[in-house]
């Protein structure tokens, strides 16, 4: 704000033109605009030209000089001029400093963003400026800076490899220094959760609620763990694990300061990522197995094809009793509908890791281990882990539910989810029972862009609806795609992600109608048995809340409008909209203006932890050129709309009045 204020103000009349070529003024006032490079096009650029000919305070000539020197008193009498008139220019720099929130205030409140009438036109109104008029100039600057950055691919993609290089070479500080200046600024609320308190309440100025990310996540590095022995990579991993809940905790409470707030947890944090590895292998494994064993594929085994895929497992009588009885207790239970036949919902719901009575059945042994078909176990003390893992989340989830704050489930990366999905619906199956204020308690992120992603958010909400509880789902587009693609190609996988941005907009869609013909399905049911039409669907009576995650304005808008179709509320909040912080805010502003539910991320954490999540943000901005050019040129116009401003005021600067000085 300072620099815009000291570019506005002019040399007070009569000043020495030596005064106005100053390097300082010079680039301040003079020069081309600083703006141009981040221009989106150069057409309208406006450019001031330096004056001729500035007046003198007072002649540089060597008659002048002499005189000076003849006439002591006149230095005496130029300098008490002078200082006087450094007091009115300091008085008037003051006056404008004074002045300037008011006018950055009327560069944006002098006419309405919003039309004021329906949503979906404000969202494609590309001249709709909520989401940059109420920024500061500086705000502005960075933001400009950061996406004009993103545009180039190269350093982008190259990213990864300067850090990694100035890591190796102990140049991180002047590196971080550059990062935490211009992306962490863009995207992340501070290094601590305190740190965002002042953006949550901002954001909340604004209709906007939050969702507070410690940007924690742990990745596999073979390299690092050669030189450990399985007991201390064990141990270092529950401690770092212990570590992080404790953080997660306290982002927990500082979320709850702020009504209907969430706290977003990664998983991959809260164990080893090896376990989490292993464990998805095995859960992989073991529905590969009952789609082999189902011989007439209609999704359903019987009692003989139940008992053979038992006999899969690492430790199927374990180590008590005999086969025939295990078989008969587990089929009793999985066949909950009497028929004779189970499918997998059932049969993953019966013999899960997640069950004190069945997780030894996935006790590993050699005799398992060599067997051709079986299902890979895990070591007693990898189970012991994983039961810590669910007892750390199980207790952020009681503090969660006493806090009165839900919980974002990230997903991560494939080799992750499934681990990842099991820890999600055995969550959400113990607190998502009871209907909450708020909502239920646990969301599950579901990454559309993968192929099995809706056949895996359909199987979810039958599991959901014969357990009893609500489905809370957050639908993405999906954060890894750069290092997935390249994981698969090396070795040797099928592409786990669709073919073509068009495909991942089929399937991002058709998720988004799944959740929303749930609800209306829900609402007609509900019609059909109160004879009621004008009773609306509720957050108690909903078997599903969507939270649609995405910065595509089109997906935006089409779910606005299918909500409008099927007459859910907005206010409501059964169907929900976030952003990243420092991205859309456009879409952000305009929802939360337009009462619906809508939620930015707010990541935080040490700089050194946050980088994988600012490449990310770099990559996805990368990538998606034309929703970042509107955004670019929003900006720009903003800023051309508050440079033209700060022109004007300019010109009603007081001058200082003509007199001695100007006479000498």
């Amino acid at each position: 704000m300072a620099s815009r204020i000291l570019a506005s103000v002019r040399p007070p009349h009569g000043l020495n033109g030596s005064w106005a070529s100053s390097p300082l003024l010079a680039s301040r006032q003079w020069s081309s605009s600083p703006l141009k490079s981040f221009m989106p096009h150069s057409r309208g650029h406006t450019r001031l030209s330096p004056p001729s000919s500035l007046p003198r305070f007072y002649s540089s000539s060597p008659a002048s000089s002499q005189a000076a020197k003849a006439s002591p008193s006149s230095f005496w009498t130029k300098t008490a001029i002078g200082g006087t008139i450094a007091l009115a220019t300091s008085a008037t720099l003051l006056n404008q400093l004074t002045k300037a929130p008011q006018m950055e205030a009327s560069a944006h409140n002098n006419s309405s963003s919003l039309t004021g009438g329906n949503v979906v036109q404000d969202l494609k109104d590309e001249h709709n400026r909520i989401g940059v008029e109420k920024k500061s100039t500086s705000d502005l600057l960075l933001s400009m800076l950061v996406y004009k950055l993103c545009t180039f691919s190269l350093l982008v993609d190259l990213a990864p490899k300067i850090i990694h290089l100035a890591e190796m070479v102990h140049l991180t500080p002047p590196v971080y220094w550059v990062v935490r200046k211009t992306f962490f600024a863009q995207f992340c609320g501070g290094e601590t959760a305190e740190d965002c308190i002042g953006t949550m309440k901002s954001l909340g100025n604004g209709g906007i609620g939050s969702i507070l990310d410690l940007s924690i996540e742990v990745d596999l590095d073979e390299s690092d763990l050669d030189s450990q022995t399985p007991e201390e990579i064990r141990s270092r991993f529950n401690k770092s694990a212990d570590n992080i809940a404790d953080q997660i905790s306290t982002c927990i409470a500082t979320a709850s300061h702020m009504a209907k707030s969430f706290a977003a947890i990664k998983v991959t944090a809260m164990g080893s990522p090896l376990l989490l590895q292993q464990v998805s292998n095995t859960l992989t494994t073991l529905e590969s197995r009952f789609r082999t064993i189902d011989q007439d594929k209609d999704g359903k085994i019987t009692k003989d094809e139940f008992k053979q895929l038992v006999k899969m497992l690492p430790n199927p009588l374990q180590n008590h009793g005999s086969l025939d009885a295990v078989v008969d207790q587990l089929f009793k239970e999985a066949d909950k509908d009497k028929d004779g036949r189970v499918d997998w919902v059932d049969f993953a719901c019966t013999v899960s890791l997640n069950r004190d009575e069945t997780r030894a059945l996935f006790t590993s042994s050699q005799a398992a281990s060599e067997a051709t078909n079986a299902v890979p176990g895990l070591f007693k003390e990898d189970l012991d882990d994983y039961k810590r893992l669910l007892t750390r989340m199980e207790k952020l989830c009681d503090q969660a539910e006493t806090t009165r704050t839900r919980l974002m489930i990230d997903a991560e990366q494939t080799y992750f989810q499934p681990a990842i999905d099991n820890v999600a619906l055995h969550l959400q199956e113990h607190y998502n029972h009871t209907p909450h204020a708020d909502g239920p308690l646990i969301f599950n992120t579901y990454q559309m862009y993968l192929k099995d992603a809706l056949g895996r958010l359909q199987q979810d909400y039958t599991r959901a609806q014969r357990n009893n509880y609500v489905l809370a789902a957050k639908l993405v587009r999906g954060a890894y795609m750069v290092s997935e693609r390249k994981r698969a190609l090396e070795l040797g996988l099928e592409d786990p992600i669709c073919d073509g941005i068009e495909a991942t907009h089929v399937s991002y869609n058709a998720g988004v109608d799944f959740m929303l013909g749930e609800m209306a399905h829900q609402q007609k049911s509900i019609e059909a048995k109160e004879e009621k039409k004008d009773d609306a669907l509720a957050m108690s009576s909903s078997p599903v809340v969507l939270f649609v995650a995405s910065h595509n304005k089109d997906s935006v808008i089409r779910t606005c409008e299918r909500m409008q179709d099927l007459g859910v509320s907005p206010q409501s909040e059964l169907v929900m909209f976030g952003q990243l912080m420092g991205m859309c805010d456009q879409i952000s502003y305009t929802l939360g203006q337009h009462g619906y539910g809508i939620y930015k991320y707010v990541p935080y954490g040490p700089i050194h932890h946050v980088i994988p999540y600012l490449i990310r943000r770099a990559q996805e901005n990368s990538s998606v050129l034309g929703g970042v050019a509107v955004e670019r040129n929003l900006l720009w116009e903003e800023l051309k709309m508050r440079f033209s401003t700060s022109r004007a005021q300019i010109k009603g600067v007081p001058v200082v009045p003509t007199g001695p000085a100007t006479a000498m």
